[in-house]
């Protein structure tokens, strides 16, 4: 586990969250949701929103585990009897509606998601399920249930997309933007690799050291942004301050660096010694560097000095059938080659712009 000094070093910033008063004043006393409650950044934003003042937090999750995890983490006690720990399935709008109705949530962070890229290319289908229509069925439910603003969680990976998890969470920016203008102030906010989280770079590093494992890297000149888990969840926390009509906010990040470095930061840090790497070669769907921006996209300057904004024109829409065909397509069990295709596909740029009066035709 890194410890906060090493994440510190490693990147070379504070990486303390700093909150302005606006952010306080957001959280206070507010209902708030978290969806993916109890993934590594979702448990955060959780933890921050109560640390901010929220009056109640709803932690919502489809690993009992994980939710059983999280309830000892912040409470000392794991017996899952409380009512602010939800066990359920985004995917499923029948208990969305029923728990939306009961919380009555102010604010959602919407962190749930698929996110592992080499097994979402050969697994498009769950990954369209998860990213694409469970952010369908939330943004829905914020809209019908009067929640004041809707905070979705994206990647770097959905700026000019190559990957199943980039186009989905692309896809998943889209649906978010469009339902601006309903009521409820909405926003996406777009990060990079999270030192730290489940199933990332270091907890894996840290692994193969300890077990005096070959490390695995795809490509000696393999670059990537990154943040910690609080930095990322604070700056998140700030951006929902600025949320309005469907923007994108990017987080500064800091430089790119190459992951081949940050080993031998690493490395350093723990004082490991005769260290073997072997390099494996990018998987499909991978880049060599990351972008914060598509080509088409322009990066304008907000409030915040971390923070980035994209204009939901800018970004692109998708009509609401194609988004309900690529759904329907995804449950009915088309082809992954398929509905890869059909991925690219609806996150080319294009002219069809979703109309607010049109989300009824979307909520299916």
């Amino acid at each position: 586990m890194i410890t906060s000094a090493q994440a510190a070093r490693l990147l070379d910033r504070d990486i303390q969250p700093v909150y302005g008063p606006e952010a306080r004043e957001l959280l206070q006393d507010q209902t708030v949701l978290v969806t993916g409650a109890g993934g590594s950044i979702g448990s955060e934003i959780a933890r921050q929103a109560l640390q901010l003042g929220a009056g109640c937090v709803y932690f919502l999750d489809q690993d009992e585990y994980a939710l059983h995890s999280l309830q000892l983490d912040l409470y000392g006690v794991g017996l899952l009897d409380d009512e602010r720990f939800v066990l359920c399935d985004i995917r499923d709008r029948h208990s969305v509606d029923r728990i939306f109705a009961e919380a009555k949530p102010s604010i959602v962070y919407h962190a749930a998601a698929h996110k592992h890229l080499p097994l979402l290319e050969r697994s498009p289908a769950a990954a369209v399920q998860t990213n694409v229509l469970g952010t369908r069925t939330i943004a829905r439910a914020c809209i019908e249930n009067g929640v004041q603003r809707f905070i979705n969680i994206s990647t770097d990976k959905a700026a000019d997309p190559s990957s199943v998890l980039g186009m989905t969470k692309r896809l998943a920016e889209l649906v978010t933007s469009s339902v601006a203008g309903l009521g409820t102030r909405v926003a996406s906010v777009r990060f990079g690799n999270v030192l730290g989280s489940r199933g990332s770079l270091f907890p894996t590093l840290a692994w193969q050291i300890a077990s005096g494992r070959t490390v695995k890297v795809t490509h000696p000149d393999v670059s990537r942004y990154f943040m910690t888990i609080p930095e990322a969840a604070g700056l998140v926390m700030e951006a929902s301050v600025l949320a309005s009509r469907g923007e994108t906010y990017v987080l500064d990040m800091g430089p790119s660096i190459k992951v081949l470095d940050l080993i031998e930061r690493y490395v350093a840090l723990v004082g490991a010694h005769d260290l073997s790497i072997e390099f494996t070669g990018l998987r499909p769907g991978e880049k060599l560097h990351e972008d914060l921006f598509d080509p088409s996209e322009v990066r304008t300057d907000t409030a915040h000095p971390r923070i980035w904004q994209v204009n939901a024109d800018q970004a692109g829409s998708v009509s609401p059938q194609a988004i309900h065909d690529l759904c329907t397509d995804a449950l009915a069990g088309v082809s992954p080659g398929r509905l890869r295709i059909l991925l690219a596909d609806l996150v080319t740029p294009v002219s069809n712009v979703l109309a607010p009066q049109e989300l009824t035709r979307w909520a299916g």
